[in-house]
């Protein structure tokens, strides 16, 4: 195998700790047996339908220690090699979720066996989860770039599959217990605070940002942390914001009958409506089918009644001559555009879904939005086949006379509105005897079907909130980060990038880049300079993290129970570079206050707990480690520790009693030798 380069310097460390960038991944048919391997192991460990709960559990007596050894080194290379091992479990998380793809599959096509094949899924997730929390624990760099990041090609059915990495996939197949894990919500926060960037030279790998740990506020300064998802998500807000604020000021300023000139906020407003449009018909564009989700179908709706209502607007201050008054088309086109109000507002959940409370509102939305399909089919049918019958009625005497009633009264009744008055003297009896069986079916049947599916998708996802909620981040976070664009120009500033695209196409592209830079820092100077201050304090304690050998992320929060912990910021200026004073602020602080504790303690000899206490502590602790690594569990360890122990004792005593027996039987032998 050939052997991977270590980086030179301290900086090519930084920029690419788990060294992805000389890693060469697997071929597409080496994953593919990886996976087959996994996929045996899993058949055999699971060879019937486990309860799920047994598999997930923690330290579950199925997934135990030893399956995770054996799962390591179903995927190859040399052991005693280390880059050759790391080379080929890199993949491994990718794989396991390839199976439970396979898995998903199985049980969709035979249904006899499915419950096996979904605990099987199930706990190739779960072996995934355990993968990653291990893995971190050891190299969380490695974790983070080569097995959840790093893009990957598997060779199935004699194709290769587009290069998907295992944060993808498991985000895609929505594999909740997977995005759970720790290491896979760390991962994504670095990717959402932009720690972590694709490499631009290898789109497949990812590296950590250089700018991140840099201490000069200049630095920081620089359109490319625009790239960064959380910087872009503050960005939509903004402006969605300033969509919301443009939109209630055109819709309630119609304070007069005559028809008024565009005026400066609906100028505004208009701008910011083609800026939307012109950014989800490139999106559209670029993406293809894969458009088509809820929220894009959304805007383009809410976008289409704005329209409508602009083009009617400019119909009414422009000279041409209609049939209608332009006074007609002005208050046309005010009434359809409050009618948008409902959907403007409502968007603003798209931006905020960040935080918990509204992204758990919206996962339940949208199962109960998926649960509401099988009503709506049923109805549909039901209505079509009770219409169908009152048409057949009503043309029997060879005359149609009543057919939008009939449809009008279908309608109403499943709001509760219908009337039983028209079917009265309409074909009696047959009329009304369909009405009230429709009636019957539609409120007491499929309503409460209605009512029992809703049930049922709230108390699905409540059942797993957290899970749901982190799977909608990691969707949120991964739009951002599967299509980045060079340069972030968010709508309306996307006019802006369309008007000067003609002279970037003229200039050489490092000059068109440089003047992209220039407009990007002048118009997005306000969001910089607050980028700029967050980030340069972020930097400080990063490198005294670093330099205290830990993670990035380590000192965010100081929480009581650590004394040592923690980052002070006290009296040093955004533009002093020097980090040195942060640090030496910080180690004092940390000084004084274990200082002040152990004076506090001493105050009365008697204090302190007795020297035996941390021992007595270990000893009631339960054997859960020794339970996990044995597949025994921790609640008959100890049993079978004990029973393991007579039996060691038994096994010597019959030796020693063995050993008595072959010396007496000796014995016996050296004395029928000497009398004979």
């Amino acid at each position: 195998m050939e052997q991977s380069v270590l980086p030179c310097t301290s900086q090519e460390y930084w920029e690419d700790p788990a060294n992805t960038s000389n890693c060469i991944a697997p071929n597409s048919r080496q994953i593919l047996k990886i996976a087959t391997n996994l996929k045996y192991l899993i058949d055999e460990v699971i060879p019937i339908a486990y309860d799920e709960s047994s598999i997930t559990c923690e330290h579950s007596r199925i997934i135990n220690a030893k399956v995770i050894k054996l799962a390591r080194e179903a995927c190859g290379g040399d052991r005693k090699n280390r880059d050759s091992v790391k080379k080929y479990e890199s993949v491994i998380v990718f794989a396991l979720l390839k199976v439970c793809g396979w898995y998903w599959g199985l049980a969709e096509s035979e249904l006899h066996n499915s419950e096996v094949y979904n605990a099987r899924a199930v706990a190739a997730q779960q072996l995934s989860k355990l993968i990653i929390e291990e893995t971190e624990q050891e190299d969380y760099h490695y974790t983070f770039m080569q097995l959840l990041l790093r893009r990957y090609v598997i060779n199935e059915n004699e194709v290769d599959s587009v290069p998907t990495s295992a944060l993808e996939l498991a985000m895609d197949m929505h594999c909740t217990i997977v995005i759970g894990s720790s290491g896979y919500q760390r991962c994504l926060k670095w990717l959402w605070r932009g720690w972590i960037v694709q490499n631009k030279y290898d789109p497949e790998t990812f590296t950590l940002c250089s700018i991140v740990p840099r201490c000069e506020l200049r630095k920081h300064f620089t359109p490319d942390r625009l790239r960064a998802p959380v910087y872009q998500n503050l960005l939509q807000i903004i402006f969605s914001l300033f969509y919301l604020m443009f939109y209630t000021i055109v819709v309630n300023q119609k304070d007069s009958v005559n028809v008024e000139p565009i005026g400066f906020w609906e100028s505004w407003f208009y701008v910011f409506t083609l800026g939307h449009i012109i950014d989800e018909v490139v999106k559209c564009y670029h993406i293809g089918w894969a458009y088509l989700g809820f929220w894009n179908v959304y805007h383009d709706f809410m976008f289409s009644i704005i329209v409508w209502s602009i083009v009617l607007r400019i119909m009414s201050v422009c000279p041409w001559k209609t049939n209608m008054p332009a006074e007609h088309w002005d208050t046309v086109s005010y009434r359809i555009l409050s009618c948008a109000a409902p959907l403007v507002w409502s968007r603003l959940l798209l931006y905020l879904e960040s935080e918990r409370f509204v992204g758990a509102l919206l996962v339940v939305l949208a199962h109960m939005m998926r649960e509401s399909i099988y009503f709506f089919f049923l109805l549909i049918l039901v209505m079509i086949g009770f219409l169908q019958g009152f048409l057949g009625l009503d043309s029997a005497d060879g005359k149609r006379e009543i057919t939008w009633p009939i449809l009008t009264n279908l309608l109403t009744t499943i709001l509760g509105g219908g009337g039983f008055d028209m079917f009265e003297k309409f074909a009696p009896p047959y009329a009304a005897v369909l009405y009230y069986s429709y009636c019957f079916i539609v409120t007491i049947i499929l309503l409460n079907i209605l009512v029992a599916l809703y049930a049922s998708a709230y108390q699905k996802v409540i059942d797993n909130a957290t899970d749901e909620y982190l799977a909608l981040m990691a969707q949120k976070t991964l739009r951002y980060i599967r299509a980045p664009d060079e340069d972030v120009y968010v709508p309306p500033l996307n006019l802006i990038e369309i008007c000067i695209t003609p002279v970037l196409w003229l200039l050489p592209k490092r000059q068109a880049r440089g003047l992209s830079n220039i407009v990007m820092t002048i118009i997005y100077s306000p969001i910089l300079c607050y980028i700029a201050v967050v980030e340069t304090v972020q930097a400080r304690r990063i490198m005294y993290n670093r330099l205290n050998k830990l993670p990035d992320d380590a000192n965010e929060d100081d929480v009581a129970w650590d004394l040592t912990d923690g980052f002070q910021e006290e009296d040093v200026s955004l533009l002093d570079s020097n980090v040195v004073k942060s640090f030496k602020v910080t180690k004092r602080r940390n000084e004084r206050a274990q200082q002040i504790q152990r004076e506090a303690e001493n105050v009365d000899p008697r204090f302190a707990v007795r020297k035996e206490w941390f021992k007595e502590v270990k000893q009631v602790v339960q054997p859960v480690t020794e339970g996990f690594e044995t597949g025994i569990g921790w609640e008959h360890y100890r049993i079978f520790n004990e029973l393991t122990e007579r039996q060691v004792e038994s096994d010597k005593k019959i030796d020693e009693l063995t050993d008595m027996v072959n010396n007496l039987t000796s014995l016996i032998k050296e004395l029928k030798i000497k009398e004979d």
